[in-house]
C-alpha cells in the first residue's frame, strides 16, 4: 500500500469502508434484504460512488467481500506456513486451522449468509460467478500446495500430491465450518464450538488418522520428539 499515490489509497480506504458495511449489512439482514441504499448510508457514501466504485451492484460487491476473505486466507497460509524455522509442518497446520475457525467464528453471522450465497451462485448460470469460484479455489490450492511440497522434500511428509493435500485441508476447513453453521441454524447443539478444539481435531486427523491405535502412538510419538 505504500507503493499507491495518494489518490489510490484514499480509493482503496473508500472501497474498504464500502465493503466493510456490506458484510455489516449482510450479516444482520441477509443478501436478498440488504439494499445499496443501507450500504452506502452506512458507508457515509451517496448511491452514486457506490455505483462508480462497484458498477455491477450488490452482486459485484458480493463478490468482492468473498475476495477479500479468500485474501485473508492467502494472509493466513503465509503467516502460518512462511515465517520462522522453528515449528514443524503439524503445528503450523495447526495453527492455520485455529486461525480460519478464529477468523470464521468471530464473523459467524456474516458466514452463514455467504456460505448460502457461495452455494447459489457456485451453482447458478452466471459462468462469471462460476469461474469467480472456480478462479478463487485455484489461487488457494496453489497457494497451499507450495508449504506442502517443501514439508514432503524436508522429510516431514510422505510422498503425495501437494494439490490433493491441499484440496483435503481446505475441503475439511469448509466442512466443519458448514457444521457449526449448521448447528448454529438449527440450534442443535450448544455454542461450544471453539477455535482451538477445531484445530486440534483436524490436526490429529489428517496428520495421524483416526483410528484408536493412531490415538494411542501419537502421545508416545511426540513425547520422542519433544526429547531429542
Amino acid at each position: 500500500m505504500q507503493d499507491l499515490s495518494r489518490r489510490e489509497r484514499e480509493r482503496l480506504t473508500r472501497r474498504n469502508a464500502m465493503l466493510a458495511a456490506a458484510s455489516e449489512a449482510f450479516a444482520e439482514k441477509g443478501f436478498a434484504d440488504a439494499t445499496l441504499e443501507e450500504i452506502a448510508q452506512r458507508a457515509e457514501f451517496g448511491k452514486g460512488t457506490l455505483y462508480n466504485y462497484f458498477p455491477g451492484g450488490k452482486q459485484e460487491i458480493l463478490l468482492a467481500v468473498f475476495e477479500q476473505l479468500y485474501d485473508e486466507l492467502h494472509a493466513v497460509v503465509d503467516r502460518t506456513f512462511n515465517t520462522g524455522t522453528d515449528r514443524s509442518f503439524e503445528e503450523r497446520l495447526e495453527q492455520f486451522f485455529f486461525e480460519c475457525f478464529e477468523f470464521f467464528i468471530d464473523r459467524l453471522s456474516l458466514f452463514l449468509v455467504l456460505m448460502r450465497e457461495a452455494h447459489r451462485l457456485g451453482f447458478s448460470e452466471e459462468p462469471a460467478a462460476r469461474d469467480f469460484f472456480r478462479e478463487q479455489r485455484r489461487r488457494s490450492l496453489e497457494t497451499l500446495a507450495a508449504p506442502i511440497q517443501r514439508a514432503i522434500e524436508d522429510g516431514e511428509l510422505r510422498e503425495m500430491s501437494p494439490e490433493m493435500f491441499a484440496s483435503m485441508i481446505l475441503t475439511n476447513v469448509k466442512g466443519c465450518q458448514m457444521q457449526v453453521c449448521l448447528d448454529t441454524e438449527c440450534h442443535t447443539r450448544p455454542a461450544n464450538h471453539t477455535a482451538r478444539d477445531l484445530a486440534e481435531m483436524l490436526t490429529q486427523l489428517l496428520m495421524h488418522g483416526a483410528s484408536r491405535q493412531a490415538a494411542e502412538q501419537t502421545p508416545a510419538m511426540e513425547n520422542e520428539s519433544a526429547s531429542r
